[in-house]
């Protein structure tokens, strides 16, 4: 089994070459330190606004269903504000064409993405149910 994982390691070309070489510890912890360089841009880029809610319709209930609104970070608070402005249009059109009844639970916001979010969120209560993650990017008239 050992042998299968060294000659598999070792067979595939790596760092840009077209020859093979071998797998090192060094390259592996620089490999992994890249990644989560690339985590860490990416969570910094982002804003995020949420919102937990209690959905409710004629013959439909939702509880704990979490929507987010994520924008990219270019202006500072006047993004964060683009982003809560979003998840609330987001909110109009739910209560117009599927829930009439919405109540708020909780909101908040953070200056990351919102993958990073709900997995903070997640971890403080479990019964959360992710219900959209919006682009407020993209502008809603």
């Amino acid at each position: 089994m050992i042998t299968c994982i060294v000659i598999s390691n070792i067979s595939f070309a790596n760092d840009g070459r077209h020859a093979p070489s071998l797998f090192t510890t060094a390259r592996f912890m620089a490999s992994v330190k890249r990644i989560d360089s690339i985590n860490a841009v990416n969570a910094t880029a982002k804003v995020c606004a949420c919102q937990i809610l209690n959905l409710r319709s004629n013959n439909h209930q939702v509880k704990n269903a979490v929507v987010f609104a994520e924008k990219t970070n270019k202006e500072g608070n006047d993004d964060l504000v683009k982003a809560k402005m979003r998840l609330e249009k987001e909110k109009r059109l739910m209560r117009i064409l599927f829930f009439p009844k919405i109540e708020v639970l909780a909101s908040t916001s953070s200056a990351t993405d919102c993958n990073t979010l709900f997995i903070q969120l997640k971890k403080k209560q479990d019964d959360l149910l992710l219900y959209e993650v919006l682009n407020a990017d993209i502008i809603v008239k």
